[in-house]
């Protein structure tokens, strides 16, 4: 490290992820510089669904998938398919995902995520209380419906893991649903509201909140893409369009692309995109009080400072700009379902999440190099997991002895 004890880190991306991690370093005592050809906040981390679900421990993967594969490959109306046009470049990702169905497998990335996930309340509490966000945390809870009893009942066994992982809900009926969300048209058959859940209604302005306090005490901004990682001597470098810089430590946070610079020191890591959609309506945010998640359909109705916002579904693809125009198109129908006074969206947004086989992050150093340091791969949970990511890379950086067991997490589970 420097010789003051203050290392220079670079943070690569700038996102919920990168942000947060280089404001926490930064406070710690770093020198900290954060890269990213766009604004922070601008990119995957403007378009989610605002909660800080704290109850997500159940991933996508699931032993049931096996029976659905037809309508993976063939539909665009479910909560979960694929690009057809990258399906080559994706078969490899998603024979992985398939090994990560497995029953036992399933368990094990439960329980990581369900530790990540507890530790992660009391860590995004000092977040807030940092950068004085009150007018953007909201206390409602999250609500999750069930459309019929069928529904519900084959939830039981993720409920049961949820306990077991300590989240803490209530059942609600029919007409507690209704009384708690009297604008919803649809009648849904049971509820679950996620006690002690929150979220923000303007994740692009929490990200910029986050980003100003970082410059506020001493970070700096690069808007610049870097295009590769050297390693020579023992040092590691960031190379841009215009320079190659050293530094002490290299945190990787670039979401979907932080695949490419991995790969660039020799680590080859199963990074896969979700195209992840949403869909806003300017004027109906006063329809519902907090996140819905409708269990049936794969996404989110959250109210938002700038309209309601449908978000969520998982489409396996890559890194571009082609909408699926028919799945955009079957979230606006399935919205006017839930509350029938919707109009036509004004708007449509398409980001890409970075997802691993094991829906799990990876959190830890590089196989190549223990300078350079990963923590990107958060899937559906960047928001709620940025504040305690942040913090075991703190720790992983300055050595400190912390409680968390991050081998679930670490690059070593693929090699």
């Amino acid at each position: 490290m420097s010789s003051d004890a203050h290392p220079k880190i670079a943070v690569i991306g700038a996102g919920v992820i990168g942000t947060t991690t280089a404001y926490i370093l930064q406070k710690h005592g770093s020198k900290v510089s954060l890269f990213d050809p766009n604004n922070p906040g601008t990119m995957t981390s403007f378009g989610n669904a605002g909660a800080f679900a704290n109850y997500a421990c159940i991933p996508i993967n699931n032993s049931k998938i096996f029976s659905k594969i037809p309508s993976l490959l063939f539909s665009s109306n479910t909560p979960l398919s694929i690009e057809w046009k990258s399906l080559i470049t994706s078969f490899p990702w998603m024979i992985n995902f398939l090994i990560n169905c497995q029953f036992n497998k399933v368990q094990h990335i439960v329980k990581s995520l369900g530790s990540l996930l507890r530790q992660s309340e009391i860590i995004n509490e000092r977040l807030f209380k940092d950068i004085k966000c009150s007018s953007l945390i909201h206390s409602n809870e999250s609500l999750y419906v069930y459309d019929t009893k069928k529904d519900y009942l084959n939830e039981f066994g993720n409920n049961t893991l949820r306990k077991e992982q300590g989240v803490i809900f209530e059942v609600l009926n029919q007409n507690e649903i209704q009384e708690l969300e009297p604008h919803l048209s649809k009648k849904f058959y049971k509820g679950l509201l996620f006690k002690n859940s929150k979220f923000t209604s303007n994740p692009s302005k929490f990200v910029r909140d986050i980003f100003n306090l970082f410059l506020n005490i001493g970070g700096k901004f690069m808007k610049e893409k870097i295009t590769n990682i050297l390693i020579q001597d023992q040092l590691v470098y960031l190379v841009t369009n215009n320079e190659k810089i050293n530094f002490d430590k290299i945190v990787v946070c670039a979401g979907a692309w932080s695949k490419t610079l991995c790969k660039t020191i020799g680590d080859n890591i199963p990074l896969g995109v979700e195209r992840g959609y949403h869909l806003m309506y300017p004027g109906f945010s006063d329809k519902i009080s907090r996140p819905i998640g409708i269990n049936k359909y794969g996404f989110y109705m959250t109210p938002m400072d700038e309209g309601l916002r449908v978000a969520g579904t998982v489409e396996i693809g890559s890194i571009n700009k082609r909408k699926n125009y028919q799945r955009i198109k079957w979230m606006e129908e399935k919205s006017k379902e839930i509350i029938d006074s919707l109009i036509k969206p004004q708007d449509n947004w398409l980001g890409h999440r970075p997802t691993l086989p094991d829906s799990m992050p990876i959190i830890g150093k590089s196989l190549k190099n223990n300078n350079v340091i990963y923590n990107f791969g958060h899937q559906h949970l960047g928001l709620t997991l940025a504040a305690i990511s942040g913090t075991i890379i703190r720790d992983i950086i300055y050595d400190i002895n912390f409680n968390h067991d991050i081998s679930p997490f670490t690059v070593k589970r693929f090699n």
